[in-house]
Parts: C-alpha cells; structure tokens; sequence
C-alpha cells in the first residue's frame, strides 16, 4: 500500500510540460549509484532517475560461504546492456546475461554450471523537478523463454520510483522505492516471490567532477517470506578522462535478516553515446 501511495503521489509530477527546469541534477553520469544486486538477472539493480544512451559491459560475482570449511556457492555473471533516451522524457534499456558460472560444494559434492541468458527488458519515464531534482518511474522485465534452461520457465519484473536530487555543491542524492516479483515453473510445480525494496545513495563529487564516491543502504523483504536484509554499500562511478568511458565498482553486504549471500561485487566499463 505504502509503495502504491507513493508511485500515485510520483505520476502527476512526471506529466509532460513545455516549459521543464533544467536537469542539471544529470549533467555528470558518475551521479548513477554502483549496482550491487541481491536477485538474479540484476532484478534489483539500482539506478538513479537520470536518463542516459549508453553501452555497457559489467562482471558480476557473488559469494555465500557456510563455515568451518568451505560449503556455499561462488557464482558470477557476465552482462551486455544498453540504455537510449526517447523523446527526452523515455528511456528504453535492454541487458543480455552471455554467461552466468556458478561453483558449488558441500561436504560430499562439488558442481559447476555455467548458462546463458536471460534477456531483461526495460523503460522509464520521467521528468525534472526543479533545476536540481529529477523523479522517474522505472519498469525492468525478464523475458520468459530466454535462458538455455528451458525445463523450467521463468519470468520476472520490478516497477518502482526513482527520484535524484542534489543537496549541496557536491553531494547527489538516489533514493528508489520497487516492487519486485518472479514467478518460475516447470513438470514439477511452480514457484512465485514478491519483496519490496528501498533504499538511497549519497553521492559525493570531488572537484575534479569525474569521480563519485558513494555510500548507502537498500531494504528488502518479502523475498523469503520476511525481512531479508539491509544491504550495505560503497563503491566508486569515474568518468576516465571526463569521458566517453567510464568505469565502476561497487561492493554490496548484507545484514541481518534471512539473506544468507556474504557479498556482491560488481565490475562495469561503460561508454557514452
């Protein structure tokens, strides 16, 4: 209920006008937040409301380790995306995960898998506030039928609000607020998950203005049936040689709760188009 008031709250502000501030908020890309997802297929993924068209190519691995000794899983996953702005007020993105590893053991088996796919779609639509504040609504979709793993059929979808804004002559603030759900099936039943997520970066900027140090927290539950975690964050977004390419890297832990995952880490090159 919480999360409907706030995105019907969020809509008549992102209703098109001739006559918009200026998005100032978005003028440097090294104000998007690192991505340190907890879901699969970066279901998760955090993002600022600042539209971009941009390529990109990002590593990301994940740890759960049970001790004494080594049992849990070590996984990691290789991702081409883009993202293209329409119309200034649109953004459509497309992600392609070319290969997803995993490494598992326990006191009897060690397993390796390494799959292809999915493919995640998205759209966005937003709009400034003011001269230092930008809100978006964010829709991201798993494409079923797109996994090399085609006994089980899976599908997934976050919609939430993004809002960006600036609070002082170098810190940006990202705070996001989704639903996020997944729905898998197969010969042997079906399975669905639903969690609500929120969460907020600082950004800040030092004055070279080509590198963002950023620090935050996401909260989710639901995903396991109850609190999951809070997901602490750092990591850095620079723009080499104030651009086109860019690099950034972030690590994500959680805390508390059901989620048993140790860390995130997450490696991107993007260029700008």
């Amino acid at each position: 209920m919480k999360l409907a008031a706030f995105l019907v709250l969020l809509a008549p502000a992102l209703a098109f006008a001739d006559d918009e501030p200026a998005d100032l908020v978005c003028d440097q890309a090294t104000v998007d937040p690192v991505v340190t997802p907890m879901r699969d297929v970066y279901l998760d993924a955090q993002r600022s409301a600042c539209f971009r068209n941009e390529v990109s190519a990002g590593l990301d691995v994940h740890a759960l380790i049970d001790n004494p000794g080594f049992h849990g899983v070590l996984g990691g996953d290789l991702s081409l995306a883009g993202r293209m702005i329409v119309k200034k007020a649109h953004e459509l993105s497309v992600q392609v995960r070319v290969i997803d590893y995993a490494f598992v053991q326990n006191a009897v088996n060690k397993v390796t898998n390494t799959g292809v796919g999915p493919i995640v779609i998205g759209g966005a639509a937003g709009k400034p506030l003011s001269d230092t504040a930008r809100a978006a609504l964010v829709l991201r979709v798993e494409l079923p039928f797109t996994r090399d793993e085609m006994d089980t059929t899976r599908s997934s979808a976050e919609l939430g609000g993004v809002v960006t804004g600036v609070l002082g002559e170098r810190l940006t603030l990202n705070a996001r607020l989704s639903a996020l759900g997944m729905h898998a099936s197969s010969l042997a039943g079906s399975t669905s998950r639903l969690a609500f997520r929120a969460g907020s970066d600082i950004v800040f900027e030092p004055r070279t203005r080509h590198v963002g140090l950023q620090a935050g927290a996401d909260l989710m539950a639901g995903w396991t049936r109850g609190f999951d975690a809070v997901l602490l964050r750092a990591g850095i977004h620079w723009a080499i040689h104030g651009g086109p390419w860019r690099f950034r890297s972030g690590v994500g832990v959680p805390v508390g709760g059901t989620e048993r995952t140790n860390a995130i880490v997450d490696i991107t090159v993007l260029h700008d188009l």
